[in-house]
């Protein structure tokens, strides 16, 4: 296939396997909702203005129940009859039920990824596309992309004011930044740090050049979204980087990571196989 035309087919599929993520997703949320339930109410507390409004305490089982029922509900019915108006409805309940979890001194962060892939399937139905629609799903591409081009830019930019002012702030060109940066989010989950992280972060030098690298590719993440081979190779590179800062760094990326398989995988390389069984 050509470019344009696997683009499309690519999407297409993500698409509709989106959507059963999405109900993978739900479940996730609601075995994380009944961890936070046990907490006692005093602890929870609203960050952003919208959860002050639309959770200002926590929400009992059965109203959180009732959205991801709402929201399975439209995800079901959208893979049959895909339509503007449920896609709509499918991202505001995503964006609602992410606010007690994610937004509940960030517990999760990875919520933030998956509702800005549910907003930009709204305007892209698999139906309604072309292959000379390729560069919509560019567009999408890219929306998804560029959030890790400006996390990247924002750690260039901050290291270099940080060298051209001479600041005593720790930048990533320091020996020690990534080992401080994984020991400091340890110490804040009030953690014991294993013993073989010690062992892996004594190659000082070693560390400096794979963060620059790490922060520089993350930056370039966004050619990515015109080109397929590149957005394989980030998306191997954006897996690697979710399952170090998993482990590394406690930030809960697993979902995201599932999420960026689902929408930026090669589904194009799997069509001779479904075709052959078809014959």
């Amino acid at each position: 296939m050509k470019y344009p035309q696997l683009t499309v087919f690519n999407y297409k599929v993500a698409y509709y396997i989106l959507r059963l993520f999405g109900l993978y997703w739900l479940v996730a949320q609601y075995l994380t909702f009944i961890k936070l339930k046990e907490r006692p109410a005093t602890i929870y507390e609203p960050v952003f203005w919208m959860e002050k409004l639309i959770f200002p305490e926590f929400p009992s089982t059965f109203v959180f129940a009732g959205f991801l029922v709402a929201c399975a509900s439209l995800l079901i019915i959208t893979i049959f009859k895909p339509s503007y108006i449920l896609n709509v409805f499918i991202f505001l309940l995503v964006a609602i039920i992410n606010l007690p979890i994610s937004a509940n001194f960030g517990v999760h962060h990875d919520g933030h990824i998956i509702i800005l892939g549910f907003f930009l399937t709204i305007f892209l139905l698999p139906r309604k596309l072309e292959d000379k629609d390729y560069k919509l799903v560019q567009y999408f591409y890219l929306g998804i992309l560029m959030t890790y081009t400006l996390a990247g830019m924002s750690k260039i930019l901050g290291t270099i004011k940080n060298v051209v002012k001479h600041t005593d702030k720790l930048t990533w060109l320091d020996k020690n930044a990534a080992k401080l940066n994984t020991y400091d989010n340890y110490w804040m989950a009030d953690m014991a740090i294993p013993e073989s992280f010690k062992n892996i972060y004594a190659y000082e030098n070693f560390w400096v050049v794979i963060t620059v690298l790490g922060i520089l590719t993350q930056f370039f993440c966004f050619l990515g979204a015109f080109n397929r081979k590149l957005l394989t190779f980030f998306l191997i590179f954006l897996y690697i980087f979710h399952a170090y800062t998993t482990m590394f760094v406690l930030a809960d990326f697993e979902n995201a990571n599932y999420f960026l398989i689902v929408i930026f995988f090669p589904y194009h390389l799997l069509r001779p196989l479904f075709m052959t069984k078809g014959r």
